[in-house]
């Protein structure tokens, strides 16, 4: 195999892995380095009325990767009076469209190289999933941050599965907070 059937190779295994897509905003006059602590906005998620979101096995995933990604940053979880900044996430399911896809394809044999490029113009539905978490300041509930991830959603994952996916999401999201200070 040449280097560059392995370089196709090596881009298509990293962009597969990469599912999840992250958009992030913040308020620029906010001093992020002044943050230490956080609390939840609410001690229990307002339910939506929507089955599919209003799920408290995936409250408690989303929380604790949330938790355990702040901490692991060197945030503290403390009592919501005393907190510098508070959390508040949102999940929202969305039916999308999906048409057409661009392949292309070399090699070699006995007779030399060859090629061939292929399109599918064919349109597909798919569900997409988007957790949005936003960092308000305590003080005046106003929001400083806001990161969005969205991917495909997969209906019928295990638990470990769903679990493993909502960590990766979060940590993805979160990964560029807090933004480098002024």
């Amino acid at each position: 195999m040449n280097k560059w059937m392995l370089l196709a190779l090596a881009t298509g295994i990293i962009s597969g892995c990469s599912s999840v897509s992250v958009n992030r905003d913040f308020d620029r006059s906010t001093d992020f380095s002044t943050l230490k602590t956080f609390a939840w906005k609410y001690a229990e998620q307002p339910q939506t009325g929507d089955p599919q979101i209003d799920n408290d096995l995936n409250d408690e995933r989303i929380r604790n990767a949330i938790n355990t990604t702040l901490a692991a940053k060197g945030f503290h979880s403390v009592d919501p009076a005393k907190a510098d900044f508070r959390v508040i996430y949102f999940v929202e399911h969305q039916r999308k469209l999906s048409s057409g896809s661009m392949s292309v394809g070399m090699g070699r044999g006995s007779h030399g190289r060859y090629g061939s490029v292929g399109y599918n113009t064919g349109v597909s539905e798919y569900d997409q999933a988007s957790l949005t978490i936003d960092v308000l300041d305590s003080a005046e509930e106003k929001m400083i941050w806001r990161g969005v991830g969205s991917r495909a959603s997969y209906k019928g994952s295990s638990p470990e599965k769903t679990t493993r996916i909502i960590h990766e999401a979060v940590e993805k999201i979160l990964k560029k907070f807090p933004p480098p200070s002024k």
